[in-house]
């Protein structure tokens, strides 16, 4: 098994150890996918400018009419066409993300307020403050945020 692989395994089943509840799965293994997808150079971390890159990816996958803005509408939509699933158990619904990012309270998500909460996410989920994120700190910081 590749290095990488492994250590996503791992970084997910110690987040599903700090996770217990029913919404542990799906969040580690949220992270787990979103973690290799943004891990481009595959060395097992995340840099600022990886998570960046996937951030702009995400948003332009929720703005499914290409108008620069996601309304909790496009965001719920894209969350069942990528993830399966509706929000649930405890999780954030789209509205509430979008509020929690949407800097002139419009309630929708803007790419520039996106990006900005992106950079903050990163601080947050970066807990040794190196640079960079490992699998076990995205899928920490995945369960920290999703969470009411």
């Amino acid at each position: 098994m590749p290095a990488t692989i492994r250590c996503v395994l791992m970084g997910a089943a110690l987040a599903a150890v700090a996770c217990p509840d029913a919404m542990a799965q799906p969040v580690v293994a949220a992270a787990a996918t979103e973690f290799k997808a943004m891990d481009t150079n595959g060395d097992g971390k995340v840099t600022r400018e990886e998570y960046a890159a996937g951030a702009r990816s995400m948003f332009d996958k929720m703005d499914a009419n290409h108008d620069g803005r996601v309304t909790a509408a496009e965001m719920e939509a894209a969350q069942r066409a990528i993830a399966g699933r509706e929000a649930g158990g405890g999780e954030l619904s789209a509205a509430e993300k979008i509020k929690a990012a949407d800097g002139n309270g419009d309630g929708v998500l803007t790419s520039a307020e996106h990006a900005s909460a992106s950079r903050a996410t990163f601080d947050r989920m970066d807990a040794n403050h190196d640079g960079v994120l490992t699998p076990d700190e995205m899928a920490a910081g995945h369960a920290a945020m999703l969470k009411k």
